[in-house]
């Protein structure tokens, strides 16, 4: 009965308007991220997004998705590796970077804030076996959440 309830609750939830503007949001910020990306040479499957994530081909950059997560999340950016298609590597180290944006929107972050992530996304890629990139980049990510806390109100 609880799910019952749960769904009960998130469908009243997605009838609601500041869903559908919470919604397009992500969308918006998804499109930034996708661009940002490409304008900064990265290989996106399908050439951008029309959904709330991006999957990057990193098979021209040597490193493998498993190194990007781990670099990343390093700096407090967390993103899953993910296969590519033709892959040529194993679904555990893989040659793509899936990263989604409806944390980020949650968060209350829009387009500015979502440059701004690319940015860092981008730094770490390009510098992904120096460590003071990474720890620049975690207090850039921490300054970022600070300024966009998940409980706003508390």
């Amino acid at each position: 009965m609880h799910v019952i309830a749960a769904k009960a609750v998130c469908f009243k939830e997605a009838l609601q308007p500041e869903f559908q503007v919470y919604q397009k949001q992500v969308i918006k910020n998804s499109k930034v991220l996708a661009h940002e990306m490409l304008n900064f040479g990265f290989d996106l499957i399908s050439g951008g997004t029309d959904n709330h994530l991006i999957l990057i081909d990193l098979t021209s950059r040597n490193i493998t998705g498993l190194e990007a997560e781990i670099a990343l999340g390093k700096a407090g950016i967390f993103v899953n590796k993910n296969t590519v298609p033709f892959e040529k590597r194993s679904p555990q180290v893989t040659s793509g970077l899936r990263i989604g944006t409806p944390v980020l929107t949650t968060r209350g972050m829009k387009e500015d804030e979502i440059k701004v992530v690319a940015g860092l996304i981008r730094n770490i890629l390009e510098n992904i076996d120096q460590e003071n990139v990474i720890k620049d980049s975690k207090a850039a990510v921490a300054e970022l959440c600070r300024a966009f806390p998940v409980y706003a109100s508390l």
